[in-house]
């Protein structure tokens, strides 16, 4: 029963991340990022941050330039 609660909880953050192949090169794409929130204010500045750092783990890792 326990389980089946935490399989069903509400993230406030849910990203996703995929790849693809743009020319020869194999590339990281963010598929999708959803941010829940009642503020529509606070929930633009939270898109804001989480996309610098999706932004940030991309080129740090070496993914993009």
């Amino acid at each position: 029963m326990e389980s089946e609660a935490i399989l069903n909880k509400q993230y406030q953050y849910e990203v996703e991340v995929g790849h693809a192949k743009q020319g020869s090169h194999h590339v990281l794409i963010l598929k999708s990022l959803k941010v829940r929130d009642d503020n529509l204010a606070d929930v633009v500045a939270q898109l804001e941050a989480c996309l610098e750092s999706v932004k940030e783990i991309f080129v740090e890792g070496g993914f993009t330039q």
